[in-house]
């Protein structure tokens, strides 16, 4: 890996943190609901209690999960993003799987982790999903050229 500059690297890892949009559905709880108002303020650290609730609640909740992470790291909580952000990885194929893996590789570069925010951007890039120029992008700035 290149060796990297500290100011260059808090460049990279900084991190926009995805908007929310409220979908109708029945298996919302009441404390997601409440904690995404705090999120949308963005109130980050008032809205970690409640998404903390909604996941003891509804522990299979990939999106109670990959927000409450978002959170974490907003508040520089990184380590319990990044175990967040890997519990919403070892679910699968859901919609949250792209973003945690690009948001994971920002938090494992704001750790000095360069070779986990390499391998998570190529796993992005070969998913030539939505964030795949992003990805590509971030990773052409940590990995040196052949």
């Amino acid at each position: 890996m290149r060796q990297i500059p500290a100011e260059r690297i808090e460049l990279l890892a900084r991190i926009e943190p995805p908007a929310y949009e409220a979908k109708a559905s029945a298996d919302v709880t009441p404390e997601f609901r409440a904690a995404m108002e705090e999120y949308r303020k963005p109130n980050y650290a008032g809205a970690i209690a409640g998404l903390r609730a909604a996941t003891e609640r509804q522990p299979q909740s990939v999106e109670a999960r990959f927000y409450l992470a978002i959170c974490l790291l907003m508040t520089n909580d990184r380590s319990g993003g990044i175990q967040e952000l890997q519990v919403v990885i070892a679910a699968g194929s859901t919609p949250y799987l792209e973003a945690a893996r690009f948001y994971l590789a920002k938090a494992f570069l704001a750790d000095r982790n360069t070779h986990g925010a390499d391998v998570q951007l190529r796993v992005i890039v070969e998913m030539h999903g939505k964030l795949e120029k992003q990805a590509q992008v971030l990773h052409a700035q940590i990995v040196p050229r052949p």
